[in-house]
């Protein structure tokens, strides 16, 4: 195997014996220079066909531990409900999971309005997202709270299904440009559309539209919460402000304190990293 570009010293962009590139994890396999032969194909931990190249950033900002927790549960899922899926489901479930741990950390906690839908109509998949949950807590030592197999089963659900929203329904994006100008403006800054970041706004985004259509909106206790997390984010706060008068006017569609909380998070998050890149910083997550 040749090792073409470094990602990192874990992580490289690689070709295989047949010239197809593949993105290979394994111990150090970045740390030489490049271009050169790996002959010791006992280092690589995992490998990965047809990723798309926004999603590699993740891996300088995600632990490889996560990943390779990640690449397990994918591996369940693919082999229990015999599907195909994209190398990329691993990379979004890796943020997904990392993201869930940083919410952990910090007491965040959401319910999942679809949670009984979940466990009676995707019995098996929910069983996997359990499992996901347990693989966590033994491969990380982090013990997350059972909503998560929900959530993490619904991220598996929906895998292959959101991308093909966005394609599908124009006027989804049309609201999507317009929630973006919203906070280019508000906050003077150019979103880069072409990044991890911006793709990761976007999916949760269209999850917020999703439940929206279906009329089943997040609910739960966590009104102090969301008062600390104005107090803490004052002028996210006042973006996010800007997109429910918008959403309220232009599809009758008022966000609850659970949603506006869940919104100033990922509206926050998005803006930190992007604000990081843009001055040259590399996040340190």
């Amino acid at each position: 195997m040749q090792v073409i570009k470094k990602i990192n010293n874990n992580a490289a962009i690689c070709l295989d014996t047949a010239n197809n590139e593949l993105v290979a994890i394994g111990t150090g396999i970045g740390f030489p220079p490049v271009p050169y032969e790996l002959e010791n194909l006992e280092l690589i931990q995992s490998t990965y066909y047809g990723v798309n190249p926004m999603y590699l950033d993740l891996l300088n900002q995600i632990p490889n531990e996560i990943f390779q927790v990640s690449g397990k549960v994918v591996e369940i899922f693919k082999n229990k409900i015999n599907s195909s899926v994209s190398s990329n489901l691993v990379f979004t479930l890796a943020d997904h999971i990392n993201f869930a741990i940083e919410r952990h950390k910090k007491n965040v906690q959401f319910e999942n309005s679809l949670q009984y839908e979940i466990q009676h109509l995707y019995e098996d998949v929910y069983e996997i997202g359990l499992m996901a949950v347990q693989l966590i807590q033994t491969n990380l030592s982090i013990r997350l709270p059972k909503i998560e197999a929900s959530n993490i089963a619904l991220h598996l659900i929906n895998a292959e299904s959101v991308a093909q929203i966005a394609t599908k329904t124009s006027h989804l994006d049309d609201t999507l440009e317009d929630v973006v100008e919203i906070i280019g403006k508000h906050f003077q800054m150019y979103i880069d559309k072409s990044t991890v970041n911006y793709s990761r706004f976007v999916s949760h985004f269209q999850y917020l539209m999703k439940r929206q259509q279906k009329g089943k909106l997040m609910n739960s206790e966590n009104s102090k919460l969301y008062l600390s997390v104005i107090e803490e984010y004052p002028d996210t706060f006042n973006c996010v402000n800007k997109i429910k008068d918008y959403l309220i006017k232009e599809m009758d569609f008022e966000l609850n304190d659970e949603e506006s909380l869940y919104l100033i998070l990922h509206v926050n998050r998005l803006c930190v990293r992007e604000d990081c890149y843009r001055k040259g910083i590399t996040p340190s997550q």
